[in-house]
């Protein structure tokens, strides 16, 4: 299976967190959330949008800015590479690394795509897989 924030990868046991997104945009317009609430993307997450990310297919929801998604890895298997943001082409190729390298349950680590816009910091988890 492969979802469409993570292409080129293969993966399985997707969770969608655009439920949890649409949530947080209808408390801002409502005016439930302020907008310094969902746009805090850190100088790090920031960086990493732009070294790492790939241009997102929608508009930044908050200010309409170029938004992008960038894919950050976790898990054992991974070494010092756990906890960083990774482009696509790269997450792939550890996938191919491990799985020459490794068991079939050892191989497998998680990937996290967040959605964000360098310009107004707006940033959010879209989803969420196991590679393997």
């Amino acid at each position: 299976m492969n979802g469409g924030n993570f292409p080129g990868i293969r993966t399985k046991h997707h969770v969608s967190h655009e439920w949890e997104r649409a949530t947080a945009l209808r408390r801002l317009h409502q005016g439930n959330l302020r907008r310094e609430d969902v746009c805090d993307a850190d100088f790090l997450l920031r960086a990493a949008a732009r070294h790492h990310g790939v241009d997102s297919p929608r508009p930044c929801p908050v200010c309409q800015a170029p938004a992008r998604v960038t894919l950050w890895i976790f898990g054992d298997a991974l070494g010092r590479r756990a906890g960083s943001a990774r482009p696509p082409q790269e997450v792939a190729q550890i996938a191919r690394e491990l799985a020459a390298t490794a068991g079939a349950a050892a191989q497998e680590f998680t990937v996290h795509a967040v959605e964000v816009c360098p310009t107004c910091r707006w940033n959010h988890l879209l989803e969420t897989a196991t590679v393997y």
